[in-house]
């Protein structure tokens, strides 16, 4: 009865574990889960993991949970950590050492298992393998009761539960991966823009730095703010279907070439639309020209009818064209940028955008330095 009860813990942890694992493409989201199910299925105090780097010869801390913040520090002392990752390395197979000070794999006193630097007396190590390749370790220690041992059942869960974390990990880094060449195209893209008039050089990418400022000040998650900063450097790529005859004029537009360079927004949103999954991005390059009033374009949108990352991309959008070098134009300073911005949070920005952008000014100087622009 004992037993069946373990197995079906044992598929119950596992099920659970590749559920959240293969539904993740962070690879911050999987280790956290990784370690805090590891921790949870064994009763353990602290979990850690490891992966290897680049040239696949040393261990780096990715993550770790139990430990305080104190002990972290000695946790990422790579000695201790070695002697465990040539046994896994080389033999592929899971260390279990439930006597830390009495096996001599750790009895140089350099290591960080020694004293009260780090409260490891036992643990449990897997290799993270995936097509013969060791990627990393998954180290469980300390089972909270005393007396208790890891033993085979506890080899068996972690083996299984690495099978899936090792997935989980190369999945993760080959979205990241894909997601820095996604981002890096977008960025030699907007550069490219930004390239047809030579006042506006890193006018994009500042944009995205001043809107991930205002979105953090105002509390966004995560994916809002991902979200917020490709939108924010995208919001102008619209720009390059606008002739450049009416895009570098240094004089008054007529009528025409007004209506011409506001098809921009409309213009970016149709390029932006081709790429896929792209309905999160849209809005802020849609609407990053209207006001809260009203009376802004293409639309006439109004007050929260406009997206959120619409009105703070206008708030940066703004702050930069004030502060940047224009040959038409005199340049303000931050702070007269500052007040300008605030006075039209009576009719052109949304009133508490620019109490964020006030905050993060205030708080954040280094942000908003133009002194370089």
């Amino acid at each position: 009865m004992k037993k069946r009860y373990h197995k079906y813990k044992t598929a119950k942890i596992l099920l659970e574990m590749s559920h959240t694992v293969s539904s993740s493409l962070s690879l911050e989201t999987v280790g956290e889960v990784a370690l805090k199910e590891s921790t949870k299925a064994l009763g353990a105090d602290h979990a850690s993991l490891f992966l290897l780097d680049d040239s696949m010869k040393h261990l780096y801390l990715e993550k770790v949970r139990g430990f305080s913040k104190d002990q972290i520090d000695n946790v990422k002392l790579m000695g201790s950590w070695e002697v465990i990752s040539d046994q896994l390395v080389k033999n592929k197979r899971p260390l279990i050492v439930n006597n830390v000070h009495r096996n001599p794999l750790f009895r140089n006193k350099s290591l960080p298992f020694s004293g009260e630097r780090l409260p490891v007396s036992s643990f449990l190590a897997v290799p993270l393998i995936k097509e013969k390749r060791v990627i990393g370790v998954l180290i469980v220690s300390n089972k909270k009761m005393s007396g208790r041992l890891f033993n085979k059942d506890d080899e068996r869960l972690m083996t299984a539960l690495s099978n899936h974390i090792a997935i989980a990990i190369l999945n993760a880094a080959l979205y990241q991966n894909l997601k820095n060449l996604f981002i890096s195209t977008v960025k030699s893209l907007v550069r490219a823009v930004d390239a047809k008039d030579p006042y506006t050089s890193g006018h994009s990418e500042r944009v995205m730095k001043y809107s991930l400022a205002i979105g953090r000040q105002m509390g966004l998650d995560g994916n809002t703010l991902e979200n917020l900063g490709l939108s924010s450097l995208l919001h102008d790529v619209g720009k390059i279907g606008i002739r450049d005859a009416v895009l570098l004029k240094t004089c008054g537009l007529s009528q025409g070439e007004i209506k011409h360079i506001r098809q921009h927004p409309a213009i970016g949103v149709k390029i932006v639309e081709m790429i896929k999954d792209s309905r999160n991005i849209i809005p802020s390059i849609r609407d990053h020209h209207e006001r809260f009033d009203g009376k802004g374009y293409p639309y006439g949108l109004k007050g929260k009818a406009i997206s959120l990352e619409g009105r703070i991309v206008a708030v940066a959008d703004t702050y930069d064209a004030l502060t940047a070098t224009r040959p038409y134009k005199k340049k303000f300073s931050g702070k007269e940028a500052l007040f300008e911005i605030r006075r039209g949070a009576l009719g052109q920005f949304d009133p508490k955008v620019v109490r964020a952008f006030i905050v993060s000014f205030s708080r954040y100087p280094a942000i908003w330095d133009t002194r370089h622009v």
